[in-house]
């Protein structure tokens, strides 16, 4: 009992501070935007309320989603960085390229598991940062507020076979080579919205694989509250099989935490059209609005000039309004009218790719009754020799048989004529035979008389 009682108390007490650990975790992260971005670079106010940050930059020639890795999710392509700040940059927010500033990140405070567009060939696949006149719709996708055009020299392009290495950068095409290159592919951006999320689909997940000739591994997207996780886990041995993210709060993108940074505040105007931006414009006015309140309380000596001022700028302001509005509207339109040609875009591509998928299947189906055919006729032709061949086996035992009769034949007749010729003989020796003998016998007598006579005539002799 004792020990159950020791027991219980542990657990609450285990509970307690895991409960206090997670409410001072709440209270650091406040602004957490604004605060940890600042060690790895400089926070700046761009036109009036702006702010934006601008990385410290130590490499030549650096610009976003250069180094990391491409890895294949649930939410489509992740671009997994290596830089410090590359887990908040990377995944909210949009990337310009100013004439002046260089490059600098406007918050956002939108997850996404990469900002970028996406070009592409049969060779090459190419990305670049995602203008911050782009805006997410949930029933849309990605569409403009502004025409702007990303120069060919600010996208990464490389060949299928490394796009998912993890040094993917050491295959960059070369900067004197990107123009040919640009030129070549088309463009693709691709959008949707997943489980709560945007998802980027970029350029076909079948299509990378097979151009690529490798097996391309879905990695599960894991959500960490704490970005400290992030970095224990680069070593972790599950890293072949989920990726960690960071999710942010509605406390980590609170605008409280410029309070504790040092915005730098220049006079020096940038090439970013803020009026055409809708990024965070919510909390944008709000900063305005802080820091018109902010002016006021400092000017309260001449505040009937204030508000002489203050009157002209709200008739201005009425005015700015409805011009304001109507360019709204106006913009309304115009965004409506990209709308339906982009869908219409859409529509077409897919009909295009349907009629492609179906002609390849036609195809694949058109080589494979061929083969049927050629197989069939391989096989009948071996029919054809086999029954020759026996049909040949058959004419040469008939043949054969044939043959053997008349041998067979040929040596009876022969026999048979052995046998008359040998009988013939017969009756002619037994003929020479008597004739043989009638002659001794003729020969026998003559002698004998001849033998007669000389006895005779011996004996006359002897007796003379």
């Amino acid at each position: 009992m004792k020990k159950l009682i020791i027991i219980t108390a542990i657990i609450i007490l285990g509970i307690s501070d895991y409960s206090t650990a997670n409410t001072d975790y709440a209270k650091r992260v406040g602004g957490y935007f604004y605060t940890s971005l600042s060690p790895h670079g400089t926070w700046i106010e761009i036109g009036y309320g702006t702010p934006v940050w601008r990385p410290t930059i130590i490499r030549k020639n650096w610009s976003p989603y250069n180094y990391g890795q491409w890895v294949y999710t649930d939410y489509g392509w992740y671009w997994d960085s290596y830089e410090p700040f590359g887990y908040i940059v990377y995944h909210y927010g949009r990337w310009y390229y100013d004439d002046y500033y260089g490059w600098i990140w406007i918050p956002d405070y939108e997850w996404a598991p990469a900002w970028v567009d996406w070009r592409y060939d049969d060779d090459y696949i190419g990305w670049a940062p995602l203008s911050p006149y782009a805006v997410f719709y949930i029933n849309i996708g990605i569409h403009y507020t502004y025409d702007y055009y990303v120069p060919y020299h600010h996208w990464n392009y490389v060949k299928y076979n490394h796009f998912c290495n993890n040094n993917v950068y050491n295959y960059y095409v070369a900067p004197k080579y990107k123009y040919r290159v640009h030129n070549r592919t088309k463009m693709r951006t691709n959008y949707s919205y997943y489980d709560g999320r945007v998802r980027n689909d970029g350029v076909d997940f079948d299509r990378i694989r097979e151009r690529s000739g490798r097996n391309i591994d879905k990695r599960n997207l894991v959500s960490v509250n704490d970005p400290n996780e992030l970095n224990r886990e680069r070593n972790s041995k599950n890293r072949d099989r989920e990726i960690k993210t960071y999710f942010a709060n509605p406390r980590d993108i609170s605008r409280d935490g410029l309070n504790d940074v040092r915005i730098e505040r220049s006079d020096r105007k940038s090439t970013l059209e803020l009026s055409k931006l809708d990024l965070g414009r919510e909390r944008t006015i709000d900063r305005v609005n802080d820091r018109k309140m902010e002016e006021n309380r400092k000017d309260e000596k001449d505040r009937t000039s204030e508000i002489i001022r203050n009157k002209n700028k709200s008739e201005e302001n009425r005015n700015l309004n409805r011009v304001e509005d109507e360019r709204r509207i106006q913009e309304k339109r115009e965004i409506e009218k990209r709308n339906n040609e982009q869908i219409r875009r859409n529509e077409e591509i897919k009909r295009s790719e349907q009629i492609k998928r179906n002609e390849e299947q036609k195809r694949q189906e058109q080589i494979i009754r061929n083969e049927q055919i050629e197989i069939q006729k391989r096989q009948n032709e071996e029919v054809k020799k086999r029954n020759e061949v026996i049909n040949q086996r058959k004419d040469n035992n008939n043949s054969n048989i044939e043959i053997f009769k008349k041998n067979n034949e040929r040596k009876v007749e022969q026999r048979n004529e052995t046998r008359v010729n040998e009988n013939k003989t017969q009756v002619n020796t037994n003929k020479n035979r008597n004739t043989e003998v009638k002659r001794n016998d003729s020969n026998n007598r003559t002698e004998s008389r001849n033998n007669s006579k000389e006895t005779e005539k011996n004996n006359r002799t002897r007796s003379r």
